[in-house]
């Protein structure tokens, strides 16, 4: 049966966009810009500058901003493919971010089900166990569990077709890391285009995860767009970009490798907007 075909209209952004500000400033600069929704960062790492994580929906909601999704920390995902105490603790954790998400009031999390590919002596008996009890802690709280794509398209498409039958499991499509895999292929999209739960939007050259704004890179952008409007996807175009800095590096040591930008952050997202409207106002083909 073909899909209801959704419209996508609202532009949200990541609260990660390169500027080091308080959340509630951050939220206060993301609406004046006139963006719609957020997504969020699900751990306490950044709690001196973003408070606690669990006030951010109702603080969202407070600034005019709705909170569509949160991301799931995923340094030493890894693990969860191996059998032993870490990968154990690390699937209590994610099974207890899904709760307190829930519980906090947000509809989504975005998880990365390994770090960039299915680790070499991974044991798939071992990861599909624990990725089943986060996946029943999700139907569980009924709380929407979105596997994001990652370069492994093989085995990112293996654990999504394993989950098939709960309704709670889908997928965040990330354009960028799309790109970086198969640049300009959007097979994904149509493969799932019923259970797409989040979208992670933004560009780069094919070669690294930059993180850019839309039309910085080579992403086709009408292609995507023509590819997404076929399918139910009705969510925010979501923006996971940030002002130029190498992502390796800093995934790797933020405190480091961090430099404020050389511009406000009202310019960046001034810049974002129009960028995400951009992708918006495309006119497709029927």
């Amino acid at each position: 049966m073909k899909n209801e075909q959704m419209k996508m209209e609202k532009c949200g952004i990541y609260t990660w966009f390169g500027f080091v500000i308080p959340f509630p400033e951050k939220l206060r600069l993301i609406k004046e810009a006139g963006f719609d929704t957020i997504c969020t960062w699900w751990d306490d790492m950044f709690v001196e500058i973003d408070g606690r994580k669990e006030e951010h929906f109702s603080q969202a909601l407070a600034a005019g901003l709705y909170l569509e999704h949160t991301h799931l920390p995923y340094d030493g995902c890894d693990e969860l493919w191996r059998p032993g105490m870490d990968g154990d603790t690390l699937c209590e954790q994610y099974c207890k971010g899904v709760s307190e998400a829930a519980e906090s009031g947000i509809g989504t999390v975005v998880m990365h089900p390994f770090e960039r590919f299915v680790p070499e002596n991974g044991i798939w008996e071992v990861f599909s166990a624990r990725m089943e009890r986060i996946a029943g802690q999700s139907a569980e709280k009924q709380i929407r569990l979105a596997i994001e794509n990652l370069p492994d398209r093989k085995g990112f498409m293996h654990i999504v077709d394993h989950l098939n039958a709960n309704p709670y499991v889908g997928i965040c499509f990330d354009t960028g890391h799309n790109h970086v895999t198969i640049p300009n292929d959007f097979e994904l999209l149509e493969r799932y285009q019923d259970r797409i739960f989040a979208l992670h939007v933004h560009d780069n050259h094919g070669t690294s995860d930059e993180h850019l704004l839309p039309y910085s890179g080579t992403i086709d952008w009408m292609a995507f767009k023509r590819t997404i409007e076929k399918t139910g996807f009705g969510g925010s175009l979501m923006l996971e970009s940030c002002y130029p800095i190498d992502m390796e590096k800093f995934d790797k040591d933020p405190a480091h490798e961090y430099q404020a930008p050389p511009i406000p952050p009202e310019e960046y997202l001034a810049d974002a907007k129009r960028c995400c409207e951009k992708v918006l106002q495309i006119q497709t083909e029927d």
